[in-house]
């Protein structure tokens, strides 16, 4: 299974610390250089945690940069108002054919039929780790606490992603 992640998705997986798990779950995931530029090089000159270790899940080949090469799939994404890592990441899905492209952008989703993308974000991947027993109850639930803290979702979508997780338990 091929997976493509944007900036965004790097930075929260990172920030509730399952990026690593998540890279070792989908085996192969891909990134374009523009999420390389906004989340390595733009996130070690801002000092920031996760691109250190993002840039050691590439370092460790969890993790592989890809250069985009369809500059027209690149300007459709451009008229469908999508723009850095994310339209790289929209063009890197389609030039690798991939199976999955992995974001929180709001943008980048609520367009995901009209440019014909399958698309998961953070929470799907939290759950997946879970039902799959990649992480156990106490990692998944301090992993919503983390989002409860950061404020990325609201209480009632986290509420419900925990009944969700619960579920198998």
């Amino acid at each position: 299974m091929k997976i493509v992640k944007d900036a965004m998705i790097l930075i929260n997986l990172a920030k509730i610390t399952i990026l690593e798990l998540s890279c070792n779950y989908f085996k192969n995931v891909i990134i374009p250089e523009e999420v390389f530029n906004e989340t390595v090089i733009a996130g070690k000159k801002k000092g920031k945690e996760d691109a250190l270790l993002i840039e050691k899940l590439i370092k460790n080949e969890k993790i592989q940069v890809k250069k985009i090469k369809d500059k027209n799939l690149l300007n459709m994404a451009h008229e469908f108002n999508i723009h850095g890592g994310e339209a790289e990441s929209f063009v890197l899905y389609k030039q690798e054919k991939a199976d999955l492209l992995i974001s929180d952008d709001y943008n980048l989703r609520k367009k995901e039929d009209l440019i014909g993308v399958k698309i998961i974000g953070s929470l799907a991947v939290l759950l997946k780790l879970k039902q799959n027993k990649i992480i156990d109850k106490m990692k998944f639930i301090s992993s919503i606490d983390k989002m409860r803290e950061i404020g990325w979702f609201s209480n009632a979508v986290l509420d419900k992603l925990l009944i969700e997780g619960e579920k198998n338990d």
